[in-house]
């Protein structure tokens, strides 16, 4: 292990690493249209720096709320109070259609602005991912991985919005840090550390509530290794793990409290959707105050779990997830020179276990990714590869046992080879690092044969097709997007026809919709259909069969629609 002081050169090159991530960073905040998902955060972003964030489903913890909710809260967002059949829905989704309806043009000002707190996560995983590597490997290993982070396509490209995925890639990183920490010196500082860790994951992310129990089992493992057992440490660390995070609950929800009655427990308890175990710890706060928000906003996570969810799965919809999702989305995802960096690791991984020489140490880093994934796999809700971001840079730490081998020797020709690779199709993607599929598909337009959602089409290429649009001279242009920005922020209702997804019957005038001629921009998530009822699954199939003139960075299509041919007789 590493345990020199850190030289001259290692800052140096250190800080062209994170300068030039963060560059790109920033002209992604720029660059990169309105997500899906980004409106309602920055309403409850905004509604929250006002002590007013009550709107539902109250699903989003506050960390990023607190980190970026205070930008919108100086520009002032266009909340539409004065709208009472939209603001009495409560509901921030629709409210947040309303605000970027009048938001207009100052969409790409605002957001872009709000996104800068946030990229706060990805460079902290950058520098933390470089001080454990080199803890553990070498200065030089650890720079390598730091590179590797950096150029990661998928991690780029949302670690730019005002989302919570690098967020909680963070919290579970720096969790799993601490925990390894702790293992090696269970002192009671350790443990605060820990606890810390387990505040901050579960602060960005309502499923990171899993932490406490690991928190809680590390502790108890570690204390009964020693020698003598002491039953004060033991406790110390209990209640390090679980009260930090509490308290810590507690203040960034700003003490909006409330304790459980017991017919809410129970009423509860006949919805099959909510976990006996969750229960059985929620009895507590019958005489503990809960925070509200994050009790609200862990019910509806758990409750919309349970619900039926379509996905797009390999060319085909599946009903309520696959098992497989997130390994078939990583293995097409994640660039394929870091594939082969993880798959050597593992290897050497499993000769060292072989020959008896394996540091059990090394689980916080090899195994810890695999459960995050494993844990993942059981929920419904698989909505794109960015829900498994947390895996990213402890698998990055696993890689650096190849690294390290690999730069012995003449080998390190490889290692270069790999990151040439590796940079070359990160330059090629950028900036349009969300819809980075590998080599394996080839490019995001076979990708979107297999996957679909946020792997390639989140809403965020609308102000690009408009870019399109202007430049061809279309003077009529039929429109169907997937997405929460405001169409006539771009367009105006005298060139453009918006073309309703079939959402219900009031939408779908048929099972299969017929476009006329003239030119078309489909999202490619409507295309694939999975969101739809059955019925609708083959509405935009009449496009399958065309190829796109143009494309707004891989996530919607431009198709020209040609008249139908006639004969000599004009029939």
């Amino acid at each position: 292990m590493s345990g020199r002081k850190v030289a001259r050169w290692e800052v140096l090159v250190l800080t062209c690493i994170l300068t030039a991530h963060l560059a790109a960073l920033v002209h992604l905040a720029w660059r990169t249209g309105v997500t899906v998902d980004e409106p309602s955060h920055l309403v409850s972003s905004y509604l929250y720096w006002h002590g007013k964030d009550e709107l539902r489903p109250r699903d989003m913890p506050p960390l990023i709320k607190i980190v970026g909710g205070w930008v919108p809260r100086l520009m002032g967002l266009p909340i539409p109070y004065d709208h009472k059949l939209v603001w009495d829905t409560h509901h921030e989704w629709l409210i947040s259609l309303e605000m970027m309806d009048r938001l207009r043009g100052r969409t790409q000002q605002v957001f872009f602005f709000s996104r800068l707190p946030l990229l706060i996560f990805p460079v902290s995983i950058g520098v933390l991912l470089w001080w454990w590597a080199r803890r553990v490997f070498s200065p030089v290993v650890a720079l390598v991985l730091l590179c590797a982070f950096a150029l990661e396509p998928t991690a780029l490209g949302h670690g730019a919005l005002f989302k919570n995925d690098l967020a909680a890639t963070f919290g579970y990183f720096l969790f799993w840090y601490c925990a390894w920490v702790y293992w090696r010196d269970p002192r009671a500082r350790n443990a605060a550390w820990l606890g810390v860790g387990i505040m901050l994951a579960i602060l960005a992310k309502l499923s990171m509530l899993i932490l406490l129990g690991f928190g809680a089992a590390i502790i108890l493992a570690r204390q009964l290794t020693v020698s003598p057992k002491r039953l004060r440490p033991m406790a110390l660390g209990l209640t390090m793990v679980i009260l930090i995070p509490y308290l810590g609950a507690l203040a960034a929800c700003q003490f909006d409290t409330r304790r459980l009655s017991g017919w809410e427990l129970r009423d509860l308890d006949r919805d099959s959707r909510i976990s006996d175990t969750f229960l059985a710890a929620a009895n507590v706060f019958r005489v503990l105050p809960l925070p509200e928000p994050l009790w609200d906003g862990t019910v509806s996570l758990m409750q919309s779990n349970g619900d039926d969810t379509s996905i797009y799965f390999l060319g085909r919809v599946r009903e309520n997830g696959h098992w497989l999702y997130f390994l078939a989305a990583l293995a097409l995802k994640v660039p394929i020179p870091l594939q082969i960096l993880l798959a050597g690791s593992l290897l050497l991984e499993a000769r060292s276990v072989w020959r008896r020489e394996f540091d059990p140490q090394r689980l916080f880093w090899i195994a810890t990714p695999w459960i995050y994934i494993g844990l993942a796999s059981m929920s419904s809700l698989q909505l794109g590869v960015r829900l498994v971001l947390p895996a990213l840079p402890l698998a990055l730490v696993t890689c650096g046992s190849a690294v390290e081998w690999l730069l012995r020797g003449r080998r390190a020709f490889v290692l270069a080879g790999l990151f040439a690779v590796l940079t070359a199709r990160a330059v090629w993607i950028y900036p349009h690092c969300i819809s980075f599929f590998n080599l394996w598909p080839g490019t995001p337009e076979r990708g979107a044969r297999l996957l679909s959602d946020s792997n390639i089409d989140w809403g965020q290429d609308l102000r690009e097709m408009a870019t399109i649009v202007r430049g061809m001279g279309i003077r009529k242009l039929y429109l169907s997007y997937f997405g929460t920005d405001s169409v006539w922020a771009y367009f105006d209702d005298q060139t453009t026809e918006l073309l309703a997804p079939p959402w219900s019957d009031e939408f779908g005038p048929g099972p299969v919709f017929h476009p006329q001629p003239g030119y078309h921009a489909i999202s490619v998530t409507l295309l694939t259909g999975h969101m739809f009822e059955e019925r609708y699954r083959q509405y935009y199939s009449a496009f399958w069969k065309l190829k796109p003139i143009a494309e707004a960075g891989y996530s919607i299509y431009l198709y020209k629609v040609e008249p139908p041919q006639t004969g000599p007789s004009g029939r």
